[in-house]
């Protein structure tokens, strides 16, 4: 959130160092052409198991530059519209990382054994629904805050709120979007964004069903990773591994009470 006090003048928001156009399409094309000989040379060269964790690590390093590169974050991948760390944005980075370096080792691993058909890695329905699931998240979120954006909350409200953050009234006022608390800046963008309420309401409490859900990505993806890097390191790359179905069930039930959360008023609201 942002650092602004609520006795001091409001300062500046912090500039975006940003390059021209056209260099950052150069270092784009170059992040682009270094991807795919990265991912290669992790799969084709390091020893299996270790060869997942290089080729995850190699498309987390992408993700990283192309953030730093377009929005001067290296986290910029993960930062909203609204200049907050998002949650539903974390979750798809994370499974999306998890499942393609490991769809991708395995095809090397493939290759290089010689085995017929080597693009033919089965991925197991389970592992389907997951990402489903994260998804539905991902693109339900701003439909159910689309309504909030034509709000405002509670004057009081965001009085109090300002002074629990050490923040100037009027400047939440003036960056808030309807009911949505918004920073000034990419910059100010933080970690704790993503277990902090998203209205003006509530974004100095702590939201638990954004808790449970970190709780329940971090968990299955750390599992899945080991998983998936002993699956490799013992030449099993006929198939993804599998999550079970009692954990997407409670995946899904996690996501529901997060998007419920989402749909819930919590700064006393009114048309504009």
């Amino acid at each position: 959130m942002s650092d602004e006090t609520g006795s001091a003048p409001v300062t500046p928001a912090k500039s975006v160092p940003t390059a021209s156009p056209r260099t950052e399409n150069q270092v784009l094309v170059v992040f682009t052409i270094l991807l795919p000989l990265g991912i290669f040379a992790a799969a084709w060269f390091i020893e299996p198991g270790w060869s997942y964790m290089s080729t995850a690590g190699v498309l987390t390093l992408f993700l990283a530059m192309l953030g730093y590169t377009l929005t001067g974050s290296p986290f910029g991948v993960l930062i909203s519209e609204r200049n907050l760390m998002s949650l539903s944005r974390f979750q798809a980075v994370v499974w999306t990382v998890i499942v393609l370096a490991g769809y991708l080792t395995m095809v090397v691993a493939r290759v290089r054994a010689g085995t017929p058909d080597a693009t033919s890695v089965s991925i197991p329905q389970e592992l389907w629904w997951a990402m489903g699931i994260s998804s539905t998240s991902l693109l339900g979120t701003p439909l159910l805050q689309a309504a909030k954006r034509l709000k405002t909350p509670d004057a009081k409200l965001l009085q109090s709120t300002a002074s629990q953050l050490g923040e100037n009234p009027e400047s939440v006022e003036t960056r808030r979007q309807g009911t949505l608390y918004a920073n000034a800046s990419v910059l100010d963008a933080r970690m704790a964004d993503i277990f902090q309420g998203d209205e003006v309401g509530d974004t100095a409490h702590i939201d638990l069903a954004k808790v449970q859900m970190f709780y329940f990505t971090a968990i299955a993806a750390v599992s899945y990773f080991v998983d998936l890097s002993m699956a490799v390191r013992r030449g099993e790359t006929q198939a993804l591994p599998a999550l079970s179905q009692g954990f997407v069930a409670l995946l899904a039930i996690s996501h529901g009470g997060y998007l419920v959360s989402k749909s819930t008023d919590h700064s006393n609201a009114r048309p504009t």
